[in-house]
């Protein structure tokens, strides 16, 4: 039992430390279109989500989830599934984020899409975990 738990903790490490990277894509092309640049937060956020999500998918695959994933290629479908499974967290990344904006006063506004981030990280590690990433559909 002790070995599941130990793995479990180590792939929410991993998880975690890939997030991180995408996390550090996603404020920094925020902070530029948004901060500096002036444009709408909601469709930056969202574009924001897809890029940085599809660096989160290929790290996941070959360092995160390795364990389930092997030496399999990259699969369209996979990928798909990735970003799609990722919509409850970026539901929740948004809803935090405007909560934020809306309720306090902040220098940058890529401080709530960090917070809104954060939020939304347990649950795509979840989905990740137990659909998209499982032995039995990594190929």
């Amino acid at each position: 039992m002790e070995n599941k738990k130990t793995r479990l903790i180590y792939e929410f490490l991993k998880f975690g430390i890939t997030g991180g990277l995408g996390t550090i894509t996603n404020i920094l092309i925020f902070f530029l279109l948004v901060d500096l640049g002036g444009m709408p937060e909601i469709p930056v956020s969202i574009g924001c989500f897809i890029i940085a999500g599809t660096q989160n998918y290929f790290l996941n695959h070959f360092w995160s989830f390795r364990e389930y994933t092997g030496n399999t290629r990259i699969s369209v479908n996979r990928w798909a599934m990735f970003l799609i499974g990722s919509l409850a967290g970026l539901g929740v990344n948004i809803l935090v984020m405007k909560l934020i904006i809306v309720n306090f006063i902040l220098p940058w506004k890529f401080i709530a899409q960090a917070c809104g981030i954060a939020a939304g990280m347990v649950i795509n590690f979840i989905i990740s975990k137990l659909i998209i990433f499982r032995k039995k559909n990594a190929y």
